[in-house]
Protein backbone atom coordinates (compact mmCIF):
# COMPACT_ATOMS: atom_id res chain seq x y z
CA UNK A 1 0.00 0.00 0.00
CA UNK A 2 1.16 3.62 -1.12
CA UNK A 3 -0.65 6.54 0.65
CA UNK A 4 -3.62 4.36 0.22
CA UNK A 5 -4.65 3.96 4.15
CA UNK A 6 -8.19 5.43 3.57
CA UNK A 7 -9.63 2.48 1.37
CA UNK A 8 -8.72 -0.20 3.78
CA UNK A 9 -11.71 -0.69 5.68
CA UNK A 10 -13.78 -0.67 2.54
CA UNK A 11 -11.99 -3.35 0.95
CA UNK A 12 -11.44 -5.46 3.84
CA UNK A 13 -15.66 -5.57 4.50
CA UNK A 14 -15.77 -5.83 1.11
CA UNK A 15 -14.06 -8.93 0.61
CA UNK A 16 -14.97 -10.10 3.76
CA UNK A 17 -17.99 -10.81 2.96
CA UNK A 18 -17.40 -11.63 -0.87
CA UNK A 19 -14.85 -14.41 -0.60
CA UNK A 20 -14.50 -14.52 2.43
CA UNK A 21 -11.47 -12.65 3.21
CA UNK A 22 -10.11 -14.69 6.47
CA UNK A 23 -6.30 -13.24 6.37
CA UNK A 24 -4.65 -11.18 4.79
CA UNK A 25 -1.01 -9.42 4.42
CA UNK A 26 -0.95 -5.90 4.01
CA UNK A 27 2.78 -5.22 2.27
CA UNK A 28 3.68 -1.26 2.87
CA UNK A 29 5.45 0.31 -0.02
CA UNK A 30 8.96 2.06 1.47
CA UNK A 31 8.05 5.37 -0.54
CA UNK A 32 4.85 5.28 1.22
CA UNK A 33 4.23 8.75 3.31
CA UNK A 34 1.73 7.49 5.22
CA UNK A 35 2.79 4.88 8.17
CA UNK A 36 1.32 1.59 8.31
CA UNK A 37 -2.29 1.58 8.87
CA UNK A 38 -4.19 1.59 12.09
CA UNK A 39 -6.52 -1.15 11.27
CA UNK A 40 -9.84 -1.11 13.04
CA UNK A 41 -10.06 -3.16 15.44
CA UNK A 42 -13.35 -5.13 14.42
CA UNK A 43 -11.54 -6.14 11.65
CA UNK A 44 -8.22 -7.99 14.17
CA UNK A 45 -11.76 -9.74 15.54
CA UNK A 46 -12.87 -11.48 12.60
CA UNK A 47 -9.77 -12.02 10.51
CA UNK A 48 -5.66 -12.42 10.61
CA UNK A 49 -4.29 -8.83 9.34
CA UNK A 50 -0.22 -9.24 9.32
CA UNK A 51 1.52 -6.26 7.84
CA UNK A 52 5.02 -6.18 6.11
CA UNK A 53 7.61 -3.85 5.19
CA UNK A 54 9.98 -4.41 2.48
CA UNK A 55 12.31 -6.16 5.30
CA UNK A 56 9.54 -8.96 5.96
CA UNK A 57 9.95 -10.15 2.60
CA UNK A 58 12.77 -8.75 0.19
CA UNK A 59 16.19 -10.56 0.56
CA UNK A 60 18.67 -8.48 2.39
CA UNK A 61 21.06 -8.54 -0.09
CA UNK A 62 18.84 -6.37 -2.46
CA UNK A 63 18.44 -2.95 -2.55
CA UNK A 64 15.15 -1.89 -4.11
CA UNK A 65 14.48 1.89 -2.87
CA UNK A 66 13.29 3.56 -5.88
CA UNK A 67 15.13 7.25 -6.14
CA UNK A 68 14.33 10.59 -7.70
CA UNK A 69 16.33 10.34 -10.23
CA UNK A 70 15.88 6.65 -11.75
CA UNK A 71 14.98 6.17 -15.13
CA UNK A 72 11.18 5.35 -15.55
CA UNK A 73 12.40 1.95 -16.97
CA UNK A 74 14.68 1.38 -13.25
CA UNK A 75 11.66 2.43 -11.33
CA UNK A 76 9.68 -0.03 -13.04
CA UNK A 77 11.89 -2.82 -12.56
CA UNK A 78 12.74 -2.55 -9.04
CA UNK A 79 8.10 -2.18 -8.54
CA UNK A 80 8.33 -5.50 -10.33
CA UNK A 81 11.15 -7.35 -8.63
CA UNK A 82 9.47 -6.32 -4.92
CA UNK A 83 6.23 -7.46 -6.15
CA UNK A 84 7.79 -10.46 -7.65
CA UNK A 85 9.85 -11.15 -3.65
CA UNK A 86 6.35 -10.39 -2.46
CA UNK A 87 4.14 -12.59 -4.20
CA UNK A 88 6.82 -15.59 -3.13
CA UNK A 89 6.96 -14.80 0.38
CA UNK A 90 3.36 -14.81 0.43
CA UNK A 91 3.05 -18.01 -0.97
CA UNK A 92 5.24 -19.13 1.35
CA UNK A 93 4.11 -17.94 4.36
CA UNK A 94 0.20 -18.78 3.41
CA UNK A 95 1.46 -22.20 2.92
CA UNK A 96 3.07 -22.76 6.10
CA UNK A 97 -0.34 -22.14 7.51
CA UNK A 98 -1.76 -25.03 5.35
CA UNK A 99 -3.86 -22.37 3.78
CA UNK A 100 -4.99 -23.84 0.27
CA UNK A 101 -5.00 -20.61 -2.22
CA UNK A 102 -4.18 -17.14 -2.01
CA UNK A 103 -4.63 -14.38 -4.27
CA UNK A 104 -2.75 -11.29 -4.76
CA UNK A 105 -4.46 -7.44 -5.11
CA UNK A 106 -3.82 -3.91 -4.96
CA UNK A 107 -5.97 -1.96 -2.68
CA UNK A 108 -7.93 -0.72 -5.42
CA UNK A 109 -8.69 -4.07 -7.25
CA UNK A 110 -11.69 -5.65 -6.54
CA UNK A 111 -12.79 -9.07 -6.83
CA UNK A 112 -16.58 -8.98 -8.15
CA UNK A 113 -19.02 -12.21 -7.85
CA UNK A 114 -21.02 -13.18 -11.06
CA UNK A 115 -24.72 -12.87 -11.15
CA UNK A 116 -25.17 -16.26 -11.64
CA UNK A 117 -24.26 -16.30 -8.05
CA UNK A 118 -27.91 -15.71 -6.91
CA UNK A 119 -30.82 -17.94 -7.80
CA UNK A 120 -32.26 -15.95 -10.92
CA UNK A 121 -36.15 -17.08 -10.01
CA UNK A 122 -35.55 -15.61 -5.90
CA UNK A 123 -33.14 -14.10 -3.95
CA UNK A 124 -31.61 -16.66 -1.72
CA UNK A 125 -28.15 -17.61 -2.78
CA UNK A 126 -27.46 -20.71 -4.73
CA UNK A 127 -25.25 -23.54 -2.66
CA UNK A 128 -21.73 -23.13 -3.77
CA UNK A 129 -22.04 -27.00 -5.36
CA UNK A 130 -25.43 -25.27 -7.76
CA UNK A 131 -22.80 -22.31 -8.72
CA UNK A 132 -20.50 -24.67 -9.82
CA UNK A 133 -22.28 -27.51 -11.39
CA UNK A 134 -24.24 -24.51 -13.14
CA UNK A 135 -21.75 -22.78 -14.15
CA UNK A 136 -18.54 -24.60 -14.96
CA UNK A 137 -17.21 -26.01 -18.16
CA UNK A 138 -14.81 -28.07 -16.15
CA UNK A 139 -16.29 -31.90 -15.31
CA UNK A 140 -16.36 -32.90 -11.57
CA UNK A 141 -15.42 -29.60 -10.41
CA UNK A 142 -17.45 -30.04 -7.56
CA UNK A 143 -15.41 -32.34 -5.47
CA UNK A 144 -12.86 -28.64 -5.10
CA UNK A 145 -15.88 -27.29 -3.33
CA UNK A 146 -15.53 -28.88 -0.68
CA UNK A 147 -12.04 -28.16 -0.12
CA UNK A 148 -10.89 -25.39 2.94
CA UNK A 149 -10.81 -21.95 1.63
CA UNK A 150 -12.62 -22.69 -2.23
CA UNK A 151 -13.07 -19.96 -3.73
CA UNK A 152 -15.97 -19.27 -6.79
Amino acid sequence: IMDDNHRIPEWLAYHYYALPLRHVVIAIDPASHQNPPQIPSRWHQLMNITIWQDKDYVPMNVVLTRQPKDPPDQKREKYTQRQGFLHYECSKYFKSLNKTWTTYHDIDEYLTISEDFFSPNNTRFKTREEFIVSTSPIPNRTAFVSQPGFVL
